[in-house]
């Protein structure tokens, strides 16, 4: 049985792309890479768990995106270098 939220971006890609597999597959594979990308409402959260001092690494998991998307937004909204106390 495949768990697609455990598969790598790259894992999923080759789903959608280049197995010969069953088209439902190919379809999962493709919604669960759209939902992986990164929405507008998960600032507040990105803002959250920066300020209480998560890393990157934490973030990216806590909101299913990847490493280099959690520090693109946090150096578009002028976070990165900046951190909260700990709580």
């Amino acid at each position: 049985m495949i768990y697609l939220e455990d598969a790598s971006k790259k894992q999923l890609l080759t789903i959608a792309l280049h197995e010969d597999c069953e088209l439902d597959l190919k379809y999962a594979a493709c919604r669960e890479l759209q939902i992986r990308q990164w929405q507008d409402y998960m600032l507040t959260d990105l803002v959250r768990l920066w300020g209480k001092g998560y890393t990157i690494f934490e973030i990216s998991i806590e909101l299913g995106v990847s490493e280099t998307t959690v520090k693109t937004n946090l150096r578009k909204h002028g976070l990165y270098k900046k951190r909260g106390r700990k709580i």
